[in-house]
């Protein structure tokens, strides 16, 4: 898919260091950046600085929401069912895309594996339909694999795909900036591998099309890696809860949903 280099785009990811996914396309659109978290985890050091240097080194403009939450209280809202504060991002995010003209946002797959990641996306597809549901205003949806591999798109999206093939300098950038990111991501990229996927792989940059059906191919009754790792957790006391699926995610959602409705019908009751 051809990139206007006058388009306005915006891109929106639950961590600090997911832009490096997408270091190149960063370079190219300069997109306006919104980051859901400090990117802190349970160490309580956010890493948000390290990505304030790769926005101003792309020419990329950190956004209205940067940094607003840590993980701890995002795991807390989802536990507590505060579908309301999410509501808040989502009209926020909205507001956004209208008021910044936003024609195309990127953002972090929902890949059953970080439930950050995971809300994240819900965020972001619901901002999507409300900006174009009340204002009238279309973003083109695209996502990116957070873990696994670059290259990960349905055969039948390939060709609505914005696919980057890095060259050589492009590349290069790229892994300078992982290098200089922090000790683990620089140790990831010297022994070539990132997430168990080999560094070179990293070349390919592939944005999809969001397609709701495939977005959700990871809900069945098999257990989701947040669900097992948060098991671990728990078990060494860690955290209190495991987070669920369906106990906690999908109600979540169509809680945040069912808010978004309840404005916009006032919304249109004003009007």
């Amino acid at each position: 898919m051809a990139l206007s280099q006058n388009s306005r785009a915006a891109l929106v990811v639950a961590h600090p260091s997911h832009e490096l996914r997408i270091h190149s396309w960063l370079e190219q659109t300069r997109p306006l950046v919104c980051i859901l978290t400090d990117g802190a985890g349970r160490s309580g050091e956010p890493r948000l600085h390290r990505t304030s240097e790769v926005l101003f080194r792309t020419g990329a403009t950190p956004g209205p929401i940067y940094g607003r939450l840590t993980d701890l209280e995002v795991y807390a809202a989802i536990l507590n069912q505060d579908s309301k504060l999410f509501a808040g991002l989502v009209e926020e995010l909205a507001q956004m895309f209208v008021d910044e003209q936003i024609e195309c946002v990127a953002g972090d797959a929902a890949e059953g594996y970080s439930v950050t990641h995971d809300i994240c996306r819900v965020i972001i597809d619901a901002a999507v339909e409300i900006a174009q549901t009340r204002y009238g205003h279309a973003v083109a949806n695209f996502d990116f694999p957070v873990v696994g591999s670059p290259d990960d798109c349905e055969v039948e999206l390939r060709h609505k795909a914005i696919r980057l093939e890095l060259d050589d300098l492009a590349f290069t950038r790229k892994v300078n900036a992982a290098l200089s990111y922090s000790p683990k991501l620089a140790h990831d990229v010297e022994t070539a591998l990132i997430e168990g996927v080999p560094l070179d792989a990293f070349r390919l940059e592939c944005l999809r099309p969001l397609d709701y059906a495939l977005a959700t191919r990871w809900t069945n009754d098999k257990p989701l890696f947040y669900e097992l790792h948060g098991e671990k957790l728990v078990a060494a006391g860690l955290y209190k809860n495991v987070i669920r699926y369906r106990k906690h995610m999908l109600p979540l959602a169509a809680a945040i949903q069912a808010s978004l409705e309840r404005e916009e019908h006032c919304v249109r009751s004003a009007s």
